[in-house]
């Protein structure tokens, strides 16, 4: 019987791999990339190196346009409202500066040429509150929005709604797309709006979805979900921005905004007298033609 040390010495020692099935060792300097210098590391200057805990350098696959509001671009990733993708914009109190809050970028889009589409809310809905904060016409021209690139669609029912906003998204001219969308269920929803952020991709447009805060709670292919509130201030009405999706590391407390002018710090019943509708209403099915003589 042969003991442990005697087997051990008549077996061969295993032979070094060599070609395809070889693992080299890293250098052991390799590792020394990743260890702390300075307290940042040396990859903390490389370009294109995401961060999550700086939402001003997560990356994002599209450029961004600035919101016009220092506050928020320093919290969104890319520092304003991304291109290419879609932004969900939920609450449920109407004229609390949710369109004056998307006016500086829409209105460098309008003095860009490109149009803007805004899908009004359908005629018979449960979402039918909505309609009483639209947009006006003389407002968005004060705002720099010119009302003649501006192409207001209002949908009789939900699916000529969704059916506007797709054609809308084909439009390789299309600047921003505002749209008031219904909501029917959370896998319904979700289904048709991955579709929407599918076709966003495809050009260089502000995608803007207007929903109730009450879909706040489910899942969204969105990039950027926004929830609106009416927050007072000492002196002034406040616009509070909770940012409930994001790229990069959670934001808890909201994001307080002067939307409005000083001048325009009225009550919240002198403003909803003013939010009458465009009269010159594009239907659904003219939008096509509506988009290529804009």
């Amino acid at each position: 019987m042969m003991h442990a040390r005697q087997l051990a010495a008549l077996t061969p020692a295993p032979l070094p791999l060599r070609g395809r099935g070889a693992i080299p060792r890293a250098p052991a300097d390799a590792y020394a990339l990743a260890a702390p210098e300075g307290g940042e590391g040396r990859f903390a200057g490389l370009p294109g190196v995401w961060h999550a805990d700086d939402p001003a350098l997560a990356a994002t696959a599209a450029e961004c346009a600035p919101t016009g509001f220092a506050g928020l671009d320093a919290e969104l990733p890319g520092g304003g409202w991304p291109h290419g993708q879609l932004v969900e914009l939920l609450y449920d109190d109407p004229g609390i500066g949710e369109l004056s809050l998307l006016a500086p970028a829409l209105a460098a889009q309008a003095q860009a040429g490109r149009a803007c589409v805004w899908i009004l809310p359908c005629e018979s809905g449960p979402d039918n509150l909505l309609q009483q904060a639209l947009p006006y016409p003389p407002a968005l021209a004060e705002a720099g929005i010119d009302p003649s690139c501006s192409i207001f669609v209002r949908p009789a029912v939900a699916r000529e709604a969704w059916w506007a906003v797709e054609q809308s998204l084909r439009a390789a001219h299309l600047g921003a797309l505002i749209g008031w969308l219904p909501s029917s269920g959370a896998q319904a929803d979700f289904r048709a709006l991955r579709r929407l952020h599918l076709l966003a991709q495809r050009h260089h447009a502000l995608v803007f979805a207007i929903r109730p805060s009450r879909c706040a709670g489910t899942p969204s292919p969105a990039v950027l979900r926004l929830q609106l509130a009416c927050s007072s201030g000492p002196q002034s009405r406040l616009l509070a921005v909770k940012i409930l999706k994001r790229r990069g590391r959670p934001l808890i407390d909201p994001v307080a905004l002067q939307v409005h002018p000083d001048r325009w710090n009225r009550s919240a019943a002198s403003l909803a007298m003013a939010a009458a509708p465009a009269s010159s209403a594009v239907r659904p099915w003219r939008l096509t033609a509506a988009l290529a003589g804009c």
